[in-house]
C-alpha cells in the first residue's frame, strides 16, 4: 500500500495547511500492469477487409448477367408440346399466326417463346400447316424435314412412313437419312422409301391427300393394315387382326359413320369378318 502526502500551507489564508494522508488501493500490482499491456500488444491483430464499390460493382453485374443468361436459356429450351389423341383432331393458332390442323394421334413440339427467332417444329404423326410469311419455317420429323417461307403442305410421318404434299408455294423436304432434297411445287409430293431415299410424284390428288380434313377415308390400294391402323385412330378403338396381310383396300367412305359401320364396309368388301369383342375391341379375321 503507498501513501500519497497532501500536506498544503495554507498559513496567509487562514485554511488548515494541511489535508490528513490518505491511503488508495489497487486492486493489481505494478508488475501485473505492465504484464497486461504487454499481453495486449502482443496479441495479433484482426483487420477488417474494407469492401470496395468496384468489388460490389462487378458482383451485381454478374449476378445481372446470370440472370439474363437463365432467362434466356428459359425463351430458347422452353418447349410446348400438343398432343391430339385417337378419335379427335385439333386446329392449333402458332405464335407467328400460322395455322396447323393436327389429325387423330399426332403430336407437335415446339419453343413458343424462341419462335420470333426460329420457327421450327417437331411433327410425329399427320398435319396440315397453313404458314404466314416470314423467316424459315421448318418441321422436323425422324425421317425427314421439311422447310418453307409462306406456304401451304400436307406432312404425313407416322413410324416409318413419311411423305410431305405441296398445296401453294414451294417446300423443300430432305430425306435425313441419305441427305438427299428436293423442291415441290403446288400439287406435287415427296415420300421417303422403306430404305430412305427420296422419292418424287407430280400431279397428286389433292383431294385425297386433304380427305382427312373433310371428314373423309380415302384408301386406293392400300395395305389391310395400314387401313385398319387408321381406322384405329379415328375412332380410337383397337382391332385385332387375324386375317391375310397382304390384303390391300380401295373405297371411301364419310367419317360420319360409326367405328363398326366403316369396319363392317371394308371386311365385306375383302371378303373377311369381324366380331366386335366390346365397343371398342374388334377381331378380324
Amino acid at each position: 500500500m503507498k501513501k500519497i502526502n497532501l500536506n498544503r500551507d495554507y498559513s496567509l489564508t487562514g485554511k488548515p495547511d494541511q489535508f490528513p494522508e490518505i491511503e488508495i488501493q489497487y486492486s493489481v500490482s505494478e508488475n501485473e500492469v505492465w504484464q497486461n499491456l504487454w499481453y495486449e500488444m502482443d496479441k495479433p491483430k484482426v483487420y477488417q477487409k474494407a469492401i470496395s464499390w468496384n468489388y460490389l460493382f462487378r458482383m451485381a453485374a454478374a449476378a445481372t448477367i446470370l440472370l439474363i443468361l437463365s432467362f434466356t436459356g428459359f425463351l430458347r429450351f422452353y418447349t410446348k408440346t400438343i398432343s391430339v389423341p385417337a378419335g379427335q383432331r385439333l386446329t392449333y393458332l402458332l405464335p407467328d399466326n400460322s395455322k396447323m390442323e393436327l389429325n387423330a394421334q399426332s403430336v407437335v413440339s415446339f419453343h413458343p417463346y424462341w419462335f420470333v427467332f426460329a420457327r421450327t417444329l417437331t411433327l410425329d404423326g399427320e398435319a396440315f400447316f397453313a404458314v404466314q410469311k416470314g423467316p424459315g419455317f421448318k418441321v422436323a420429323s425422324k425421317l425427314g424435314e421439311t422447310s418453307v417461307f409462306g406456304t401451304s403442305f400436307n406432312i404425313y410421318s407416322r413410324d416409318n412412313d413419311y411423305s410431305v404434299t405441296c398445296f401453294t408455294g414451294k417446300v423443300r423436304v430432305v430425306s435425313l437419312g441419305k441427305n438427299e432434297r428436293v423442291l415441290l411445287n403446288p400439287n406435287e409430293k415427296a415420300f421417303i422409301t422403306k430404305d430412305g431415299f427420296l422419292r418424287f410424284a407430280q400431279e397428286v390428288n389433292i383431294k385425297t391427300v386433304k380427305s382427312w380434313r373433310d371428314n373423309m377415308f380415302v384408301f386406293t390400294g392400300s395395305p389391310i393394315i395400314s387401313v385398319l391402323k387408321e381406322i384405329e385412330r379415328q375412332y380410337n378403338i383397337k382391332i385385332q387382326f387375324e386375317a391375310n396381310p397382304g390384303l390391300t383396300y380401295t373405297g371411301n367412305f364419310s367419317r360420319s359413320l360409326s367405328g363398326k359401320e366403316v369396319l363392317d364396309l371394308v371386311c365385306t368388301s375383302l371378303g373377311i369378318k369381324f366380331d366386335a369383342k366390346s365397343d371398342t375391341v374388334y377381331l378380324v379375321n
